[in-house]
């Protein structure tokens, strides 16, 4: 494991310690790597939905706007998936 040394505001560590105080996290690391954890996840969504974005204006993707929609297009991936085994 890798130790790093940060600097905060003296008000963001005192929330931080808060928090720790109240139980809600371990540690001060406990924090740190569970809000990595969320800006690391939230960046890869942000990544996926900007990708579908331009493939969308590109032409390259499809609206589901109705339940039918979905449906068939879920169909449409089983059978893709069914062909490959």
């Amino acid at each position: 494991m890798t130790t790093i040394n940060i600097s905060l505001p003296d008000e963001l560590k005192k929330q931080a310690d808060a928090l720790i105080a109240a139980g809600h996290y371990a540690s001060f690391s406990d924090i740190v790597r569970t809000a990595l954890r969320s800006v690391i996840s939230d960046n890869y969504y942000d990544m996926l939905a900007k990708q579908a974005k331009e493939d969308y204006r590109k032409g390259k993707g499809t609206v589901l706007e109705t339940h039918q929609d979905i449906e068939k297009f879920l169909d449409t991936i089983m059978k893709k998936v069914s062909k490959k085994k």
